[in-house]
């Protein structure tokens, strides 16, 4: 016993030593051992700041492993009514892990354990049956799955970046770059004073369709995105989505006269997303819509509709199928279907290597034919953000 409150003590010291003390008052996490095994469970000693009024439910731990990040569901195991400030958890390290892994709280300010996992072993895990029942099941991980992954650097990539190449007669190639930049530290002085302002983004995406089969190989078409937004993570409790992306975008083809095509809109994309075996998620991420400027194309409603209707199916190690959905107000639609898998481990964050393969069909392949119905579109290509 001596040993455990010894253990916390320095755990929970060497937590606010590493937290600024300009900083809002942090969780503390403990461990009765540095060491853990892959597969068994982890006992986990979690203190909230007294200004907390509740504690959340469910509690999750994040866990980072050779620039990996995963999740593991905490479940209290000990709750002492005297004390509405301190409660035990507990949670399965998932069997995958081995080697040194950083812990902290997801969603909560935090103090860092660094945890030795052990690789698993079968036997132990076998004449112990009751307490692997009655922890929590171990789940795939979610933070690098979510649409917009949390902790991220202040640039960042916004949506897919890609090149393909195919077509349906003659071959061209897609192409598309996309970041974002948020504008203010999670810890700067403004969001202190208002911490809605963390959310706060600046975004670019341009996408381009370029004829490298025709003569002198000239672009048929390139669109330029630029958007000011919200994004954060809301609830995800009782049907509510768990994040959610807001602002104002901007959508035109760069020139003037005949072939000027442009719109100002409002969007809101709320996320949802549901876990599933061997670590697959699907994620659907509706993007609405209200024109709020298309003096050049007053149409395009009819074409494209008030809705982007997004959704991902895979995993993040493996396939990975991306639908986007459109559907105009006179009965013209469109889909586009991306079908990726990684060629080679994970740069940062979202960004690596993958192999693309895109089909499209429908109207507006691009801004300028957006009222142009186009067959089948087949690309395939390499992509680092899926």
């Amino acid at each position: 016993m001596k040993h455990w409150m010894m253990r916390c003590l320095l755990l929970v010291s060497g937590g606010l030593a590493a937290v600024p003390a300009s900083a809002a008052t942090p969780w503390l996490i403990a461990t009765p051992d540095e060491s853990a095994k892959a597969g068994e469970p982890l006992v986990l000693d979690v203190v909230k700041p007294v200004t907390v009024p509740e504690w959340p439910a469910p509690l999750r731990l994040r866990l980072l492993h050779d620039g990996k990040v995963s999740e593991l569901a905490l479940s209290p195991a000990e709750l002492d009514p005297a004390d509405v400030t301190r409660r035990t958890y507990r949670g399965v390290i998932p069997k995958s892990l081995s080697g040194m892994v950083r812990a902290d709280l997801v969603g909560e300010s935090s103090n860092r354990l660094v945890l030795l996992v052990a690789s698993s072993d079968a036997i132990a895990r076998m004449q112990a049956p009751a307490v692997a029942e009655a922890s929590p099941v171990e789940e795939p991980a979610h933070d690098e799955n979510l649409l917009f992954p949390v902790n991220e650097p202040a640039l960042s990539a916004s949506e897919p970046m890609y090149f393909v190449v195919g077509g349906s007669g003659s071959t061209s190639a897609r192409f598309q770059l996309s970041f974002k930049y948020r504008l203010f530290d999670p810890d700067s002085l403004p969001v202190k004073w208002l911490p809605l302002l963390s959310g706060l983004h600046f975004g670019y995406t341009q996408t381009s369709l370029w004829d490298i089969g025709a003569a002198s190989a000239p672009f048929h078409d390139t669109s330029y995105r630029p958007s000011f937004f919200w994004q954060g993570t809301l609830f995800g409790k009782g049907g509510w989505p768990e994040q959610l992306r807001g602002g104002f975008e901007h959508e035109s083809k760069g020139r003037d006269g005949p072939s000027s095509r442009s719109i100002n809109i409002l969007f809101a994309q709320p996320v949802w997303s549901r876990g599933f075996a061997e670590g697959r998620w699907l994620i659907f991420a509706p993007k609405f819509y209200g024109y709020l400027d298309k003096s050049d194309n007053p149409d395009i409603q009819r074409y494209r509709g008030y809705a982007d209707w997004i959704f991902r199916y895979g995993r993040d190690d493996g396939w990975l199928l991306t639908g986007l959905l459109r559907q105009g107000t006179a009965g013209h639609s469109s889909t586009q279907l991306d079908l990726s898998y990684p060629l080679r481990r994970p740069l940062f964050a979202s960004a690596g290597g993958f192999l693309h393969l895109q089909l499209f069909k429908g109207y507006g392949q691009d801004l300028l034919d957006y009222n142009v119905g186009s067959d089948l579109q087949a690309r395939i290509g390499f992509s680092i953000v899926r």
